[in-house]
């Protein structure tokens, strides 16, 4: 079988990394460009690839030492995967880079770590009344959701589940990072503002992205509706004169995943690893990916108050945490209130205290696993000691001894359930 030798070129590295995703595609492209602009600026040629193959390791090192410089101004985090880009690049045409030698001959910016700045709920009320109607309503679906903004603007109106309070969101493996498919929430408060822009929807439709040309990729649809979202965000900080910048990188403090952000730090001070998997980051406990989505909306919902904006939503909703909770415990009380007066009352018309508690703990009488607990919480809380008080001296002094001797020695507790 004959063998045809095809040269290695540009193109045909394009064609070699075709099957990979938009986003990194589209990156070792700005790579190469940034390449053949230095190699241009510096050697007078925009394919330096012919004369590298021919240089010695010192001579490479070199020039690649001045491409780390010639990109002063990019950030540490860039420059490190477009070198990873160009290490690529220039392995596929045969020029091999190791690591140690890297790391002996290369030098790098250091990454300087500035402390980031937290979005305050007083700043984002301030930033969205500045904005219009569709786009408030976008980021608080975003802070709600802990989604990413590359996410939340390529979302369309069928990957929504409407029907509850809150709209759960199904984020396909195509729009979400890590090609990896996951389920999150909107808040009540910001499902009920987002029922308005539905409705002009049709299924296929973006709920927010701006740009859906078939015309041309769905990465720049991305790229492009990134752009839009972000200048909107831009304004409107301006507007409240919240334009602070970090001191290294020149970049203001608040940007569009400063409110993913937001989220994400609220919820994780409740339940760090259910804010890792609704928020699509890596560490989470296996356990969280067995949850339906109904346990995670109830999950949700418990700390869902911390991620409400407008204030009289937020106490609103916080008021009907609280009476759930008050029902919840007046329930539980006049349920172990009727326990003592059974039991009581069953320990007097016996006169034999034993026999009862045998009744009791095999449910002959009625009680159930969770009353069988609530009677053990009577005994250790003391208020067994109260109630039977009001009974006949002798007959609660009885109750009182036998029925505590029998709850704390698991083996006398043994013995009656098989008697």
């Amino acid at each position: 079988m004959a063998y045809t030798k095809v040269a290695r070129t540009k193109e045909s590295f394009k064609d070699k990394i075709s099957s990979l995703n938009e986003s990194t595609k589209d990156s070792i492209g700005y790579l190469i460009v940034n390449f053949e602009n230095f190699s241009m600026e510096k050697y007078a040629t925009a394919d330096l690839i012919p004369e590298l193959k021919k240089a010695d390791e010192t001579e490479i090192y070199d020039v690649l030492q001045n491409w780390i410089n010639y990109n002063a101004k990019l950030s540490s985090s860039t420059i490190q995967v477009y070198f990873s880009h160009l290490r690529k690049y220039l392995h596929y045409f045969g020029i091999k880079l190791h690591d140690q030698d890297i790391k002996n001959e290369l030098t790098f910016k250091h990454k300087i770590q500035e402390e980031r700045y937290g979005l305050k709920l007083s700043d984002i009320q301030s930033i969205l009344r500045e904005m219009k109607y569709k786009n408030k309503v976008q980021y608080m679906c975003q802070l709600s959701s802990l989604m990413r903004i590359g996410e939340i603007i390529q979302l369309r109106k069928k990957h929504l589940i409407l029907g509850q309070k809150n709209i759960i969101v199904k984020i396909p493996p195509t729009i979400a990072k890590f090609s990896k498919a996951r389920t999150t929430f909107f808040s009540k408060e910001a499902s009920k503002l987002l029922m308005s822009v539905l409705k002009e929807l049709k299924d296929s439709d973006l709920v927010f992205g701006s740009s859906d040309n078939p015309k041309v990729s769905a990465y720049q649809n991305k790229v492009n509706s990134q752009s839009a979202t972000k200048q909107v965000l831009r304004l409107a900080v301006k507007k409240t004169g919240l334009t602070g910048t970090y001191e290294s990188t020149g970049r203001y403090l608040i940007n569009t995943h400063s409110f993913r952000a937001y989220g994400i730090t609220k919820l994780s001070r409740h339940d760090p690893n259910f804010a890792k998997i609704i928020s699509g980051q890596r560490g989470y406990l296996l356990q969280y990916d067995r949850m339906d989505d109904e346990e995670k909306l109830e999950l949700y919902q418990k700390f869902e108050v911390d991620l409400i904006i407008d204030n009289s939503e937020k106490l609103k909703l916080e008021n009907e945490k609280q009476k759930e909770e008050i029902t919840e415990l007046q329930d539980k009380s006049n349920r172990i209130s009727e326990l003592e007066k059974k039991f009581v009352k069953l320990a007097i018309e016996h006169k034999d205290s034993m026999s009862v508690t045998k009744l009791f703990l095999t449910g002959e009488i009625g009680l159930n696993a969770d009353e069988i607990k609530d009677l053990k919480k009577i005994v250790e809380e003391g208020r067994f000691d109260e109630t039977l008080e009001q009974m006949k001296k002798e007959c609660a002094l009885a109750v009182e001894r036998k029925v505590k001797r029998v709850l704390s020695n698991p083996d006398i507790l043994k013995k009656i359930m098989q008697n």
